[in-house]
């Protein structure tokens, strides 16, 4: 779970064989507010050996803000609201917060809710086409960062793939389903009231 939350972390619509292999990734990117859709994500370890698998759903708007929630095999919710970063844990019955900015400054996570500063943080190489998905590779310029690579994989301007290599050789990839460029979302979904009854962490 904390792989996906430290990526995080998807957008657009189709356009031709050859405008997708020329695309920029800023390009794939332009136009985008809000985006939603479900999820699954494995992880494998440094051999690539699968380690878990889960799914949930993903809601993002621009700037800053998601709302990343796992259903299965267990239920958490993230959710970012900007300012703060809301952890909730429903088997532990715990709520935990921190500073959104401490947390997610130069993580994968921003590629998604603040795509602006790709250029700033990543190295960009474009793949090309494999298995009619246009491939970008990501790498970090801050050497002090949990992730050594970020692969993109696209259908026109729609984030289909997302793979992310951490510093210990574990892989997280991530498929996407049901995507929505520009929905409505609801602001309820960027804001949080604990339950009653649970224990609230404060940094």
């Amino acid at each position: 779970m904390k792989y996906l939350l430290l990526s995080l972390f998807f957008l657009l619509s189709t356009v031709s064989y050859a405008e997708s292999q020329d695309m920029t990734l800023s390009q794939r990117f332009k136009g985008l507010d809000s985006f939603s859709a479900d999820f699954k994500q494995k992880l494998f370890d440094a051999d690539d050996e699968l380690l878990e698998e889960s799914k949930g759903l993903l809601r993002i708007e621009r700037p800053n803000r998601f709302n990343l929630e796992y259903t299965d095999p267990y239920y958490q919710l993230y959710i970012a609201t900007g300012k703060d970063l809301i952890f909730y844990d429903k088997d532990l019955e715990q709520v935990t917060i921190k500073s959104q900015k401490n947390i997610l400054e130069n993580t994968p996570a921003m590629i998604l809710s603040n795509p602006k500063r790709l250029n700033d943080n990543y190295n960009i190489k474009n793949k090309g086409m494999e298995d009619n998905l246009a491939w970008y590779v990501l790498t970090p310029k801050d050497e002090n960062t949990n992730f050594t690579k970020i692969t993109l994989g696209f259908k026109g301007k729609l984030l289909l793939v997302m793979e992310m290599r951490d510093t210990f050789g574990q892989l997280t990839r991530l498929e996407f389903s049901n995507a929505k460029n520009n929905p409505d979302l609801n602001p309820k979904l960027f804001k949080f009231t604990p339950p009653k009854g649970v224990d609230v962490i404060q940094n």
